[in-house]
């Protein structure tokens, strides 16, 4: 019986893993587990391709500029005036990353406060280390921070955050910078 480690799909695997060690300007490299389970089912299907009369699977393992990461959503649940602070509000968001979500670099136009609700999230603010919170975990973003990226980690659970800011009245709440 012909090794499988030596047909087209193996060789695909070992071409288009080391591609996956990053994304496209976003943030850090994928983590090793998730790299490790895109890694198996790759051997899967390129094993899968292999079989007599089955033709190239189209494959995409990892985020490229050619194949976006899914991106957060956000829902803005209330935003009122702040008694005695005028032109001033407080706007509060849920925001959802799906499994593998990221958000990019941007920068928010008041001062936020958020709220780890379910899951977790990796992020990096400029000038500070790469950080992971937890449900049931804060942290604190000044006006104009550039926020480096946001992501969440896990390849099977949704993140959701609640996110608290105050606010120049008419402000864009957030802005991207790439």
């Amino acid at each position: 019986m012909k090794s499988r480690s030596s047909g087209t799909g193996a060789r695909w695997l070992r071409a288009a893993l080391p591609a996956c060690s990053g994304r496209a300007g976003i943030g850090p490299a994928v983590p090793p587990l998730a790299l490790s389970v895109l890694g198996a089912v790759a051997a899967m299907l390129a094993f899968a391709a292999e079989l007599p009369g089955r033709g190239a699977l189209p494959l995409i393992l990892c985020s490229t500029p050619e194949a976006p990461q899914p991106g957060a959503s956000v829902t803005t649940v209330q935003s009122e005036p702040l008694v005695g602070m005028p032109n001033k509000r407080i706007t509060t968001q849920l925001v959802r990353f799906p499994p593998g979500a990221a958000a990019p670099r941007h920068v928010h136009g008041g001062d936020l406060s958020v709220y780890v609700l379910k899951g977790s999230v990796r992020s990096e603010h400029a000038g500070m280390p790469i950080a992971e919170f937890h449900a049931g975990q804060m942290f604190y973003e000044p006006q104009g921070t550039v926020h480096v990226f946001i992501e969440n980690p896990s390849a099977t659970e949704t993140a959701e955050l609640l996110a608290v800011m105050v606010h120049e009245e008419g402000a864009e709440l957030t802005t991207f910078l790439d």
